[in-house]
């Protein structure tokens, strides 16, 4: 009996990844907001009924996405970024990671880039992520701005319209560096430590997304 319950968990499993899977590529294509349960149902191949054995609601999908494939990798370019001292190179390196990502998976990247417009789950951890080293720049004179909510917006969205000029126009990965030597120099570090902030080495991306 135990051994028939684990093959029925195993199947179970099977089947949420590949519905995951499929719905990644669908928010990808046509944004959170757009996409429908019968999107969903239709690019996994599954059942109405089989959808519902794991998702109540559409929300509950799409917050599956986020938690299951689309966070982690966010996270863990966060992390690959804290033993960087400096405040000004943590920032501008977590943006380069993300634009890096999005290149090598650009699954993953259309995921962030549709799902942190439309989520308020998802929106929220791109929201609060360069807010802690906005606030330590800032007490530590590296940056100067009058409003962190301000400062915050500037780095949330200038990573968020440079990940769709890098994914639908193909722009080369120097366009993601121009673009975060100009978010340093709004926040007030001057152009030659700018450039040289931004052509310092990045953390290897080794299993922090999958190629695509």
């Amino acid at each position: 009996m135990n051994r028939r319950q684990e093959i029925g968990a195993e199947r179970r499993e099977r089947t949420r990844h590949k519905l995951l899977a499929a719905s990644a590529r669908v928010v990808a294509e046509l944004g959170e907001n757009r996409a429908s349960i019968d999107d969903f149902i239709r690019a996994a191949g599954v059942s109405r009924g089989t959808f519902y054995n794991h998702y109540s609601t559409r929300k509950e999908l799409l917050d599956d996405l986020w938690t299951s494939i689309g966070r982690a990798p966010f996270f863990q370019i966060q992390r690959a970024c804290e033993g960087l001292k400096d405040p000004a190179e943590r920032l501008a390196t977590q943006a380069r990671l993300v634009f890096a990502c999005a290149v090598r998976n650009e699954a993953w990247g259309w995921l962030v880039y549709s799902m942190s417009g439309d989520s308020e789950a998802i929106a929220e951890d791109l929201l609060q992520y360069p807010r802690p080293d906005l606030e330590i720049g800032r007490e530590q004179g590296r940056f100067r701005f009058d409003n962190l909510f301000a400062a915050r917006d500037l780095v949330v969205g200038s990573v968020r319209s440079g990940l769709r000029a890098v994914l639908q126009e193909a722009r080369p990965t120097r366009y993601g560096d121009a673009l975060c030597v100009m978010l340093l120099k709004a926040l007030s570090i001057d152009d030659e430590e700018a450039h040289e902030i931004v052509a310092r080495p990045i953390p290897e991306l080794i299993e922090l997304v999958p190629e695509g």
